[in-house]
């Protein structure tokens, strides 16, 4: 069930990415790599591991909810159910 909840999340940031709306293109780019980084995961598949110095992948969804909260409250709630998701895989 989880893993269907992180699935759903996942297809809902890309929709919101799809539909365009006023993102600089950093953060555009950091939605997409997140979520690569995520599809990666789940499927066993990450290519390359984390760096020792990187936080895990749960603490960088964590921080990037703080940095969308004012500015694209849409992304941070979706994010929010990413990070639910990935908490109830233990990821």
């Amino acid at each position: 069930m989880p893993r269907e909840q992180l699935k759903r999340a996942l297809s809902a940031l890309h929709q919101e990415l799809e539909a365009g709306g006023e993102l600089a293109e950093e953060d555009r780019a950091a939605l997409l790599n997140a979520a690569d980084e995520i599809r990666e995961t789940l499927a066993g598949e990450s290519a390359v591991p984390p760096s020792e110095g990187d936080a895990p992948l749960s603490g960088r969804v964590s921080a990037m909810i703080e940095e969308f909260e004012a500015t694209h409250p849409k992304f941070a709630e979706i994010l929010s159910n990413v990070s639910e998701a990935l908490a109830n895989l233990g990821i």
